[in-house]
């Protein structure tokens, strides 16, 4: 089975906006930033695995970096000061790497949305769908799903989403471009 890639891109975006608030913490010598990079790191090393990312081990090899410092042999060394030394010179590496992973994801779900658009735009000129209150959404949307795969003039371009996405993110992308209003 497919992994779902709107729920990876839907993660990494959420880690990217989550970036802007570490690199505050720096800004104003939050006592805790470590702690926070850290946990960062780690969520998205998660968010990697979980997907089969191979860049996992960048954001493993960041943590090492930083951590390396925790066992300096210097006498006197300021083991925190050097730990945030370390972070904050990687911290642009970091989010680009993200950034990195994202994009071509991002792009797909952007290529997949735009084909769901126009096949919304040829299911509504059929009328042939209603929607009614009384129906769950989510069955709604699967009734739609069904139609653009059955129909004749439809199945083309749903058979260009199944060679790309899964039926999860098919239907996940589906009812985040259907106004139930339009098909009133």
């Amino acid at each position: 089975m497919k992994k779902s890639q709107f729920i990876l891109v839907s993660q990494l975006k959420e880690k990217l906006q989550e970036f802007p608030a570490i690199v505050s913490s720096l800004e104003t010598k939050d006592p805790h930033f470590i702690e926070k990079i850290f946990s960062w790191l780690k969520s998205v090393e998660d968010v990697f695995s979980t997907n089969n990312i191979s860049e996992v081990s960048e954001m493993a090899g960041f943590r090492s970096k930083i951590l390396t410092a925790k066992f300096s042999d210097e006498r006197g060394a300021n083991i925190k000061k050097n730990q945030i030394k370390i972070a904050a010179g990687s911290l642009y590496d970091i989010q680009n790497i993200v950034l990195n992973v994202l994009m071509p994801y991002e792009q797909k779900m952007n290529d997949c949305r735009e084909i769901i658009k126009q096949l919304l735009v040829l299911v509504l000129q059929t009328k042939a769908i209603e929607y009614d209150q009384k129906i769950d959404f989510d069955d709604f949307v699967k009734r739609v799903w069904q139609y653009i795969l059955y129909d004749d003039n439809l199945k083309a371009g749903a058979v260009r989403l199944k060679s790309v996405l899964s039926e999860m993110d098919i239907t996940m992308l589906l009812a985040d471009e259907i106004d139930p209003e339009n098909f009133s």
